[in-house]
């Protein structure tokens, strides 16, 4: 029964926000402020958890929350099929409807997908991205979010929160780390990828990175509020976990949470994924202190109230997504998620031996560490059955047909101390007690290098896993910590075992003949092992490969260790026991096909040498093995392209740190670097012809046409991407970028019109100078082809927009709106004081320069600049010419901008303005009159 107005469906949802938070004490709202929302049962108001992990589908963690397990996002992008993520989010929406009946103060206020560009493919959490396009990630997850949304123009299914705002593409210290940024590079590419998914997707929510932005966390950075908010108009923004207590923890951004609360607040993030007694806590020291307002604190938490709202928490089943059908696991959902599964799949490399023609009788190997499993990484939900390579293959040509081989070295491990083995008794428990290697001593030695190895007992078919003492006792490597990691470094002929803890520890023999992990200490002998290899799992990799007709190598990573959230990858390498694997297997069977099951690209150079045939797929859930059998049999035809660039080698990309992807050149944007396999890439069984390719200017965009025609006689899915260049800009623009795109069905020996709708906002750039996104007028280049280096069609094209105008330097001109700059270790950096960015130079000095700027005769110079350690000089120049210059004196800190007044020789004309500098200092801004 109705008691309040906010529980009035008669009034707008804002309006019953407001009644709510009116009847709110102000405590009662302090306890809103995490994403632990507290009960308020005076009120009728529930616990409310914000917070459902939504990568792949529901991910549960317990083994009765079933869900539809999709394909990791990198593959699920590689698809280029924006109706197939529709269908993915609606059936994971309902799937958390689902589960939210069942529990109903949680699951709907959905975090994901991650939609922050890969602009490195070392990152860690590759797999969980849609690659580094801005456009196709936002075409993606725009329709994955409208998907999880729903249709009602009242009501959300879901709340989908997009991850992580943004330039957050390094794991190493990202609690700590600042990504080197421009206005440019965040609202080109950074920012481009969050914005389709908020203005014309489903996403209402947001969460923020761990890192900073040029200086500033990005929890604070102010663009939430003047941007993501004001422009884009984003219902809420929540931190990443334990995030906020780390400005003061790790960021040190703030000297207490009072203060960094209000720092959040103020710059528009709203709930804080900490804590909920700490977090209160902070916002009643803010409070006293004056730091924040109640009011402030109202805006934050009736923004998230909002959302609860619009999930129909207060609505009953007047809410259509309250009493829709939900279901988890239906026969619907898993033909959907084969179809992802087979649309993912990416043939990178074909010399005509798939799909695999064979002969009654003739024989299959599948060989290596992938071949038999189906990986899960950390936001995976858990899935009712899943099928290997194995599996698939065994299911379709007999098992007998189909042998099989994981290419494992089978090692003893023998302690120096006391000579004996290490053997596996009745629970699991590892001694080093038996004098001879016999079946209990026998392990599996699983190495997928940079110190990631793993012990599988032989005998019981477990992981050796530390819980106080070491046991072969874990089914397989999956928690938060991988307490199965152990980390071989030589000591001589010998070898010492550091543990998982991420700190010096080694894992030590007791008096017991047990084995546990102790803190520091020498190489002595309790700690020191001979690995005695017992069976070379290569040779008999290789002998099974000679008596087979063909072989399937499935080789990969393990998406739990080495790279995964909190590690990125050194290299693009595949595992040293891989590569080796490889080549002794090709020698063996020149007829080996190389499927590899990866949440990353690797660098594949000598693979592509040494085999007919190259299949990629991610960790794809557990229609893994269907699919990959029905590849490699001609069952399914590949139509997958890479959204991501697969190099030759990590040399070929600078440093991870490196976010100006303008300045370094870095993403096949504005690389000059030739790549293995170029985004877009990716073959097909049949065979494809382009031809009338045209293109017309209509109001909200331009519209293209083209004809496909399948020169084959084998019906596939063909890729049309459609790539622009600006021909004339006043700036560095990319040489070619994705701006539409269409996975299109052809028949064998059939020819299907094609047609593309090129958005405006998908050739808009950010102007500098007048700091906003447009379309700049002038003549663009436009190809249409199978990849960004496999262009079939070309035009020109007049495109109307905006002319960029001059600088008017009678204007106060922010040094960080640059065009250029030279100079050792210059950079943007974050000023609380202004609450923006500035420009800085160490000691070796630099220059800023901006880019056709308007001189009017001007006669004087005011420059708002500091120098935090000696006094610096500053020359300003029109193009080549000298106008004046002035001492910074010595400032009390980076940010100590005073004012300096310059007198100027008169120019009048057209030049760039140069602002040099000699010496450190630090320059905001500069006006001329």
């Amino acid at each position: 029964m109705q008691k309040y107005p906010f529980q009035d469906m008669t009034l707008s949802m804002e309006e019953r926000v407001a009644d709510l938070l009116r009847r709110l004490t102000l405590e009662e709202k302090i306890y809103m402020l995490s994403t632990h929302q507290m009960p308020v049962e005076r009120l009728g108001i529930g616990e409310w958890y914000i917070g459902q992990e939504i990568a792949r589908g529901y991910v549960g963690r317990e083994p009765e929350t079933v869900s539809t397990v999709f394909p990791q996002p990198i593959g699920l992008a590689s698809t280029f099929d924006p109706a197939l993520m529709l269908q993915l989010g609606e059936i994971a929406g309902e799937e958390a409807r689902y589960y939210q009946r069942k529990d109903p103060k949680s699951h709907l206020m959905v975090w994901g997908p991650t939609v922050d560009p890969e602009r490195d493919p070392r990152w860690g959490r590759t797999e969980e991205g849609y690659g580094e396009d801005p456009f196709l990630i936002g075409e993606m997850t725009t329709a994955y979010t409208q998907g999880l949304a729903g249709e009602d123009p009242v009501y959300r299914r879901t709340i989908p929160t997009l991850k992580h705002f943004c330039a957050n593409n390094n794991e190493k210290n990202r609690g700590s780390s600042s990504s080197n940024i421009t206005p440019r590079t965040l609202h080109e590419y950074y920012y481009r990828a969050f914005e389709a998914s908020i203005v014309r997707g489903g996403a209402d929510s947001m969460m923020t990175a761990y890192n900073e932005l040029a200086g500033v966390p990005a929890c604070m950075n102010p663009d939430l509020q003047h941007v993501v908010k004001d422009q884009w108009k984003l219902g809420f923004v929540v931190t990443d976990g334990a995030d906020f207590s780390q400005n003061v923890l790790a960021h040190r951004s703030h000297a207490t949470h009072g203060e960094a609360l209000a720092a959040c607040l103020k710059s528009g993030c709203d709930i804080m994924t900490d804590g909920e007694e700490m977090v209160a806590a902070a916002a009643r020291d803010a409070l006293k202190r004056g730091l924040i307002t109640e009011a402030e604190i109202d805006r934050a938490v009736g923004n998230a109230l909002l959302g609860r709202f619009r999930l129909g928490e207060f609505d009953g089943d007047a809410c259509p997504y309250c009493t829709e059908p939900a279901e988890t696991d239906t026969p619907v959902h898993r033909a959907v998620n084969q179809c992802a599964a087979m649309e993912q799949m990416c043939l990178l490399h074909n010399e005509g031996l798939l799909p695999l023609s064979l002969k009654k009788g003739q024989k299959v190997a599948v060989i290596g560490p992938l071949g038999d499993e189906n990986y899960r990484d950390w936001y995976t939900g858990v899935p009712s059955y899943h099928v290997s390579v194995l599996d698939g293959l065994r299911q379709r040509l007999g098992e007998d047909q189909v042998l099989w081989d994981d290419g494992y070295d089978v090692v003893g491990l023998r302690s120096v101390q006391n000579g004996a083995y290490a053997s596996v008794e009745a629970d699991g428990t590892v001694r080093f007690s038996a004098e001879t290697p016999g079946e209990k001593e026998r392990f599996q030695y699983h190495d997928w290098d940079f110190g990631s190895v793993n012990l599988r007992s032989c005998w019981n078919g477990r992981y050796v896993t530390e819980d106080g003492v070491y046991r072969a006792s874990s089914e397989t490597p999956y928690e938060w910590f991988i307490r199965e990691w152990l980390r071989p470094e030589p000591y001589g002929k010998h070898m010492l075992f550091h543990s998982w803890h991420d700190q010096p520890m080694h894992v030590t023999m007791q008096e017991d003949g047990t084995l546990r992990a102790v803190s520091g200490g020498r190489p002595s002998p309790e700690r020191l092992f001979e690995v005695e290899v017992l069976e070379d799992g290569i040779s008999r990799a290789a002998k099974l490969a000679a008596e087979a007709d063909v072989v399937v190598l499935c080789l990969g990573n393990h998406p739990m260790q080495v790279a995964r959230e909190c590690y990125d990858r050194p290299n693009l390498e595949l595992p040293a026991h891989e590569k080796a694997l490889l080549r002794a297997v090709q020698q063996a069977n020149p007829q080996t096909v190389l499927v590899v099951v990866s949440s990353y690209p690797y660098a594949l150079e000598e693979a592509q040498q040494l085999v007919p045939s190259i299949l990629y797929t991610t960790h794809a859930g557990p229609e893994l093995g269907n699919a990959v059998a029905e590849t490699l049999l001609g069952g399914n035809n590949p139509a997958a392209r890479c959204p991501i660039t697969w190099y030759r080698t990590a040399q070929d990309l600078p440093d991870i740190m490196e976010y100006d992807i303008i300045e370094a050149e870095r993403t096949y944007l504005y690389d000059t670097v030739k790549p293995l396999y170029p985004f877009g890439h990716g073959l097909s069984y049949s065979s494809f012809a382009y031809r009338d390719f045209t293109a017309e200017v209509k109001k909200e965009g331009l519209l293209f046409h083209l004809t496909v025609e399948n020169t084959s006689e084998r019906d596939g899915d063909e890729v049309v991407q459609l790539y622009t260049r600006a021909l004339h800009s006043r700036m560095k623009r990319p040489r070619r970028q994705l701006c539409g795109f269409q996975r299109v069905p052809v028949p064998a020996g059939d020819s299907v019109p094609v047609t593309i709708f090129v958005p405006w906002y998908a050739l808009e750039c950010y102007d500098v100078t007048q700091e906003k996104m447009l379309v700049e007028q002038g003549d663009y280049w436009f190809g249409a082809g199978a990849s960004s280096a496999d262009i079939r069609l070309e035009l020109e094209q007049m495109v109307p927009g905006e002319e960029i105008p001059l600088r008017d330097l009678s204007l106060p001109t922010l040094v960080k709106n640059y065009d250029a700059k030279s100079g050792m270790e210059m950079h943007l950096w974050f000023s609380k004081k202004q609450n923006d960015w500035y420009g800085c130079t160490n000691d070796w000095g630099g220059t800023f320069c901006f880019a056709k700027a308007a001189f009017q005769g001007y006669t004087k110079g005011e420059l708002w600049a500091a120098a935090p350690c000696l006094e610096a000089t500053v020359q300003i120049y029109a193009g080549e010419t000298l106008l004046g210059e002035t001492k910074i004196r010595p400032s009390g800190c980076p940010d100590d901008f005073c004012r300096y007044t310059l007198d100027l020789k008169p120019y009048t004309g057209t030049a760039d303005l140069r602002l040099v500098v000699q010496g450190m200092a630090s320059l905001y801004r500069i006006q001329l009159g």
